[in-house]
């Protein structure tokens, strides 16, 4: 199981265990197979545009190489920024205690472009800040399930059902001006009037 998240909310720490969700835990899921005529299950493969080869599962990789052709092991990678500098590595921030942000408009959750749900049970301390959420009240914190080269944030939000944490990032929309374009009635070409479609 994974670490617990850990929030810090009016000098207490909140601990909650959790459980990533997806849609197959809600819905449950299905598994087309292919079989042939005996009922052994198919194996997808590839053929090479000149026949010669038929690649299997497992066979083939993406791979990283220098100009020079040498291969670059993932280890050797590092993240740049815009002006081609090291980003640092950042931890996650599971099992360590964060400060909550809030409460916060709920309307930030309705812009959030939604990376993840985690349903969290209680493990200790949960109490004062439990009732707040089940409340309404809405807090953020710096969230990384996983190492990475940025700190997302989290909702934290409740309702009878449970505590939640949304992670994701604010959705940034981009309006699109567009002007209407009217065209005059005489611009309707003669035969236009020679669509019948009752007899389709």
């Amino acid at each position: 199981m994974a670490k617990p998240i850990i929030v810090l909310a009016d000098g207490a720490e909140a601990s909650f265990d959790i459980v990533k969700i997806d849609r197959s835990k809600i819905y449950g899921s299905r598994k087309r197979v292919a079989t042939d005529a005996q009922g052994n299950p198919c194996v997808r493969a590839s053929l090479l545009a000149d026949g010669s080869e038929l690649l299997l599962p497992g066979m083939t990789a993406q791979g990283y190489f220098t100009e020079t052709g040498k291969p670059v092991s993932r280890q050797e990678m590092v993240g740049l920024d815009e002006n081609g500098n090291v980003v640092e590595t950042q931890p996650s921030t599971l099992g360590v205690a964060q400060a909550l942000e809030g409460p916060v408009d709920p309307a930030e959750v309705l812009g959030l472009d939604l990376d993840s749900v985690f349903y969290l049970e209680a493990v200790a301390g949960a109490d004062g800040i439990g009732a707040r959420l089940k409340g309404g009240d809405v807090f953020k914190f710096a969230f990384n399930y996983s190492a990475g080269l940025e700190t997302g944030t989290a909702y934290l939000v409740g309702n009878d059902e449970g505590y939640f944490a949304l992670a994701g990032a604010r959705a940034a929309p981009e309006w699109v001006e567009e002007a209407a374009v009217f065209f005059a009635e005489e611009s309707v070409t003669e035969d236009a009037g020679d669509l019948d479609f009752d007899d389709l």
